[in-house]
């Protein structure tokens, strides 16, 4: 065994002792080229230098697998003993099959090292190297111990269990020997009853919900400390309207021509109909009867009279009838108020309103409670 041991330290020695040569011819490729990656290299000569360790250990393993077949041969071999020398034989083959499919590793220049793939591909190889060098190692060192006949452990008998004090005060369960004592009369085919008292814990579990009643009954109905299911209720009903109102002000400027609605609040109505004023009178007048523009108060429109075609022609405009786009001067929130605003104009009376243009415009049904309104357009 000895001898043995020699052969294998004398093997690991010549094996790293080849490996100096290319290391070696690559550090002083290194010196004469800038381009090279001194990481990429070192990586490779690691992954080069485990294969030749994974190739000496597998050829190790394969002796030692068949000194090892023949001392189980003289003698009688149990299942792990069995299953770890068949192991033994497989891994050598699957350690020099990963040796074989090791891909070859190309120079790819990096501005800042290694290619993030060729780094992990490398890295993932040696950490699959040394996890077979981890295993053949282990399977080495069960053989030798077969080899050397090592005894097998005896298994070890159980130790009896021994209960706390505290699990018999709390459990205070009768005995086998015991139960002749608490047995009852009753019998049901062969089944006989007990007269076992309630267990401790049991008991002093209910003990301890009394005391918490009261302690409950102090804090929510006496002190108030607490808040009741009514009042929890109510707080949670009152933090979701928070929330709501903190995302509806976030959401706010989320709104276009397909999801905008008539706005009925007076601030609304009243920061639109000041857009209005600043931005609009000159071409349709304060009044809304229009001027350059067309009238906003009768029944005809040019592009639609319902609150998203309104929305619509603020936004973009329309170039070729002089409405310039508005969206990069108001925001969507600003748009939908200005738009709300041009509604209520709707049925007033302009001091000098301008001829109708468009087509005609019914409103069918509002619904000024909910802001949605419903309508139809009839051409002229």
């Amino acid at each position: 065994m000895q001898g043995l041991k020699k052969r294998f330290t004398l093997s690991a020695l010549i094996f790293m002792a080849c490996g100096l040569p290319a290391l070696a011819a690559d550090a002083s490729a290194a010196d004469k080229s800038n381009n090279l990656n001194v990481t990429l290299y070192t990586l490779v000569g690691l992954m080069l230098i485990l294969l030749f360790v994974i190739g000496m250990l597998g050829y190790t393993l394969r002796l030692l697998t068949t000194m090892a077949g023949e001392k189980l041969r003289s003698r009688k071999v149990n299942g792990k003993a069995a299953l770890l020398l068949a192991l033994a034989f497989i891994i050598p083959s699957m350690s020099f099959a990963e040796q074989a499919a090791a891909p070859a590793v190309p120079f790819m220049s990096a501005v800042d090292g290694i290619p993030a793939f060729d780094f992990y591909l490398l890295t993932g190889v040696i950490a699959l190297e040394l996890i077979i060098v981890f295993f053949l190692s282990f399977y080495i060192n069960f053989l030798m111990k077969i080899i050397k006949g090592a005894p097998e452990k005896e298994p070890e008998t159980e130790k009896e269990v021994k209960k706390s004090w505290f699990w018999d005060k709390f459990n205070a369960a009768a005995t086998i020997e015991q139960e002749r004592d608490i047995l009852l009369d009753h019998n049901y085919d062969g089944i006989q009853e007990l007269d076992n008292s309630l267990p401790p814990w049991w008991k002093y579990g209910f003990y301890l919900t009394i005391v918490v009643s009261f302690i409950y009954i102090y804090r929510f109905h006496i002190s108030h400390d607490g808040q009741s299911q009514k009042e929890e209720y109510v707080a949670e009903m009152q933090q979701g309207e928070d929330d709501k109102a903190a995302y509806l002000a976030k959401s706010a400027n989320n709104v276009d021509e397909s999801n905008v609605v008539q706005l009925t609040e007076g601030d609304a109505i009243a920061a639109g109909e000041e857009l209005f004023a600043k931005n609009c009178v000159a071409c349709h007048l304060a009044d809304g009867g229009g001027s350059v523009g067309p009238n906003l108060t009768d029944d005809y429109w040019l592009h639609g009279g319902d609150i998203k075609n309104i929305f619509k022609t603020i936004k973009y405009g329309w170039q070729d009838k002089g409405m310039k786009s508005w969206k990069d001067d108001f925001s969507p929130m600003q748009i939908q108020q200005l738009s709300s605003f041009v509604r209520t104009l709707h049925g007033t009376h302009p001091a000098v309103p301008k001829a109708p243009q468009g087509d005609l415009y019914m409103e069918l049904k509002a619904d000024t409670a909910t802001g949605k309104v419903d309508t139809a357009a009839k051409s002229k």
